[in-house]
């Protein structure tokens, strides 16, 4: 048995972690998430959280996410009341649920399926179908592994109950037209099966990765204490695409994260010196943080430096995706070159000096330096100092299929995947 406990002291590590899945742009203003998560975890106790070969392979079980406007769930936020009665809905389909997972760990979305387990008294597994934020709901690897994302069961701000039967991508269509109209989002729960069938249709250890993940951060953010909750968080190995080190970067270490070393002083564009003559070693603290991020998720460190532009972007997303096209660019201070990244919601892609460097599926992360916690467009300005992360999607997104429905082609870039040149 793998089981482990989510309690409401998990709450801050797990907020943390789903800030850096969200892909930056995505993660804003989920705070609110936190603070609802906690106060139902302080009620209910810990939720279970179990690998899916812990349960009867007959289990009936359904992902759990939001869709619409996390401002929209700040201002109207769930009262609590729709798990149950997303639970009802599918009963009557489905059978009585047995266990909820993710729809992705990312976002809020790493945030309601835990709220569902403890209000619903159920053991939550650890896996999901994204790995990060993609903006449809059929863009899972439910989707492709044959998964039937219906009956899809929804609840809305207003208490708006809908079950729909039809296909994914119209499923799609018409649940969005929904949160539009019933107060800007909708608590879903969809893609439901028997536990037997998530074996290679699902992401194992998602929620397991969110909360080591949001313990790094948490141990590294400015005037907060190293997380103090008990061990490392020890739920399963995290999958993990890559190398451990990127190479060539300065500062890394083959070895744990150095202790802070001798005065450090932030020079031009984000360089770092050297406290004195004779001191070597010194490593900033953003440089120590993107080492155990980086160890911990499998990462690469694209580039780092100053945010040189920003502004709406020349490139419109796809009729079918909720968009807002953002462009952004960043000078390395190391090379020298000119990172330039597309957002719509998520980061989608990054061009270094004109050439592709990484896209979706895989996830593009920015680190502030400045406060060290992930960042995202509504919260930078020209100027700032910020780290590019490339962290590799789940192997499932780099077939054929999986490029397909989640990389850059079906987000309107007519651009293959840097992995792809080989094929």
């Amino acid at each position: 048995m793998s089981e482990r406990l989510i309690t409401a002291a998990d709450v801050p590590a797990l907020l943390a972690g789903a800030e850096f899945f969200s892909t930056s742009a995505a993660g804003e203003g989920i705070d609110f998430a936190g603070v609802w998560l906690g106060d139902i975890l302080a009620h209910t106790g810990p939720v279970r959280l179990v690998a899916a070969g812990d349960l009867d392979p007959g289990t009936v079980c359904a992902a759990i996410g939001g869709m619409g406007s996390t401002t929209a769930m700040a201002e109207l936020p769930p009262s609590g009341a729709e798990p149950e009665a997303l639970a009802r809905s599918l009963e009557g389909r489905c059978g009585p649920l047995g266990a909820v997972l993710p729809l992705n760990a990312a976002s809020v979305n790493a945030l309601f399926p835990v709220a569902a387990a403890a209000l619903l008294g159920l053991p939550l597994i650890d896996c999901d179908g994204m790995g990060r934020v993609f903006p449809l709901i059929h863009q899972t690897t439910f989707e492709l592994a044959g998964l039937s994302l219906a009956p899809m069961a929804a609840v809305s701000a207003g208490d708006d109950s809908l079950l729909l039967e039809t296909g994914s991508a119209r499923a799609e269509r018409l649940a969005r037209v929904v949160a539009q109209s019933a107060g800007g989002w909708l608590l879903c729960a969809l893609y439901p099966t028997r536990v037997g069938q998530l074996a290679g249709a699902a992401i194992p250890g998602s929620m397991s990765r969110v909360l080591e993940v949001g313990r790094v951060l948490l141990a590294h953010a400015p005037g907060r204490p190293a997380w103090a909750g008990g061990p490392a968080w020890t739920g399963g190995p995290a999958w993990t695409g890559g190398p451990a080190h990127p190479p060539g970067r300065p500062g890394w270490t083959d070895g744990p994260p150095q202790p802070p070393g001798p005065p450090w002083e932030a020079g031009e564009a984000g360089a770092f010196q050297e406290g004195g003559p004779g001191q070597r070693g010194v490593v900033a603290p953003h440089e120590r943080l993107l080492a155990e991020l980086t160890a911990v998720t499998g990462a690469s460190v694209l580039g780092g430096g100053r945010l040189v532009e920003i502004g709406p972007s020349v490139r419109q997303a796809a009729a079918l995706f909720p968009g807002n096209p953002v462009g952004l660019a960043v000078h390395d201070h190391d090379s020298g070159r000119l990172i330039r990244i597309e957002a719509h919601n998520e980061l989608i892609l990054a061009l270094s000096d004109g050439s592709l460097a990484a896209a979706v599926p895989d996830l593009l992360c920015l680190l502030d330096r400045g406060t060290l916690r992930m960042t995202g467009p509504g919260r930078l300005t020209a100027g700032d100092l910020v780290d590019v992360l490339v962290v590799p999607a789940a192997p499932l997104w780099h077939t054929i299929p999986g490029l397909a429905l989640g990389g850059p082609g079906a987000f309107g870039f007519p651009l293959r995947h840097p992995k792809e040149a080989g094929r």
